[in-house]
């Protein structure tokens, strides 16, 4: 009895309702021990026991892996939290998953809504199956990495400071479309920026079939001073396999890119990053007018410090930059993405998906 009071007096609850398992952790400060109903990516290290709901939840919602047939979307999302999980069964036995809200970030705390990255908990718990978090892509052969955890992010430029995902005021999330081919999510979002309020509003589309997700970002000056801010989306994606940029090289619609540099975006709308060794391929690319102000490949998240270096490193980066110059108080701004896999030809190379139009 006194062991058991002692266990309970040395151990933080947080039981968020989630119910993805229930899981023992290490305390991240000090001897306290933390008991969790859910486990993210980033909090494996830390797991001294756990047992997860995973497959349980899968057979609930009827999901059949290697599935042939109708293309059809399956998901798991959590409102109220802002994160989840989206299946994208492709009708051919593959399928692509995207998840959002579902990891921690570099300074221990978890972006709300709709951030790719992340994994659950069976994933999170193995540090030898993350290939099946943030975006992958199952054939065949397994479990391919595609997109890892969005290093996003709105920088302010009057006072220098970058603000991350898990800095900005989470509003709410809310499933806008559910249908058997297509599904839309929205998170909203606030951020104290340059002495005004920025609000943002996320939205993500998703059809059956298509391997890639728009993304909507939705940005509106609530406060009374003119905002002005550059906004920034990439990632290290380790494609092929989680935790390696062996074999990544870049990609645009002119070839490789081995180097370190600048993307022309008078001419090219998207670029990617492609495994030569798993021949798996992601891309980003832009929809409409607001084409970046920059869009670099580089050894290391951010713009690259030198030109013309090989991409060398095993945090290869991708990634895009738009700026803000002047958005009046009430005044708005917005850009679409595409964010997905590409297509790879076992002669050419990586392309766009067939059905993608830009």
């Amino acid at each position: 009895m006194a062991a058991a009071s002692l266990l309970a007096a040395s151990t933080q609850v947080s039981l968020t309702g989630h119910w993805q398992g229930l899981f023992l952790l290490r305390g991240k400060e000090g001897v306290r021990l933390e008991l969790k109903d859910d486990l993210f990516l980033g909090d494996g290290p830390r797991l001294l026991w756990g047992v997860s709901f995973a497959r349980v939840r899968k057979l609930v919602a009827g999901r059949g892996a290697g599935e042939t047939g109708a293309a059809r979307l399956d998901f798991d999302f959590d409102e109220a939290e802002g994160n989840g999980i989206i299946r994208n069964l492709l009708g051919d036995g593959t399928e692509v998953v995207t998840l959002f809200g579902r990891y921690e970030d570099s300074e221990g705390r978890t972006p709300r809504g709709l951030f790719v990255g992340g994994a659950l908990p069976d994933i999170a718990a193995d540090g030898h199956l993350q290939n099946e978090s943030g975006m992958a892509y199952r054939d065949a052969r397994g479990w391919h990495h595609v997109w890892c955890n969005v290093n996003e992010g709105v920088y302010d430029t009057v006072h220098g400071a970058m603000i991350y995902p898990s800095a900005w005021r989470f509003g709410g999330s809310r499933l806008l479309v559910r249908e058997r081919d297509r599904l839309v999510l929205s998170s909203t979002h606030e951020i104290e920026l340059s002495g005004t309020t920025i609000r943002m509003e996320r939205y993500a589309y998703f059809r059956a079939g298509e391997p890639w997700f728009k993304l909507g970002v939705h940005f509106v000056n609530a406060g009374d001073q003119v905002a002005r801010f550059a906004y920034l989306y990439g990632d290290e994606p380790w494609v092929g396999d989680f935790g390696s940029s062996a074999g990544n090289v870049g990609w645009t619609a002119r070839g490789i890119v081995d180097r370190e540099g600048f993307v022309e975006t008078g001419e090219d709308r998207f670029a990617g990053v492609y495994d030569v060794d798993s021949r798996t391929a992601n891309f980003l690319a832009w929809l409409g007018d607001e084409k970046p102000l920059a869009l670099f490949f580089s050894n290391r998240p951010g713009p690259p410090k030198t030109r013309d270096a090989p991409l060398s490193s095993n945090e290869i980066f991708l990634g895009a930059e738009w700026k803000v110059t002047s958005l009046p108080p009430g005044g708005s701004w917005s850009l679409l993405l595409a964010v997905g896999l590409a297509e790879v030809d076992p002669v050419t190379g990586p392309r766009l998906p067939r059905a993608f139009r830009l």
